[in-house]
């Protein structure tokens, strides 16, 4: 115990090292990839995007004939922003969700 005594003091009086979160935001590095989004007036239909998925989170939505993103199972790899001609689909920064749903 008298050992540890002068760290735990030492440590006592320093500011915090982690962040608190929800109140204070981070700065997210340059090519940060987010939830994945769709331009539906660019996208032409190629279907380039559901053959690139590894996880088969896009299918076409049967109403508008476009994609549609199940974010549930997408693990933003960027592979479909990344093969789209016309660059329809876009990585966003945007992160923070509490509930998976399709993107449509």
């Amino acid at each position: 115990m008298p050992r540890i005594l002068p760290k735990v003091l030492q440590n006592l009086f320093r500011k915090p090292f982690t962040v608190k979160y929800p109140y204070v935001k981070r700065e997210l590095p340059k090519g940060y990839r987010g939830r994945p989004a769709i331009d539906r007036e660019k996208c032409i239909r190629c279907w380039l995007c559901i053959r690139a998925c590894p996880d088969r989170a896009i299918s076409i939505d049967r109403g508008t004939k476009t994609p549609s993103i199940w974010l549930g199972r997408c693990t933003f790899c960027g592979e479909c922003a990344e093969v789209c001609p016309t660059k329809a689909i876009i990585m966003t920064e945007e992160f923070e969700y509490t509930t998976l749903y399709n993107v449509t």
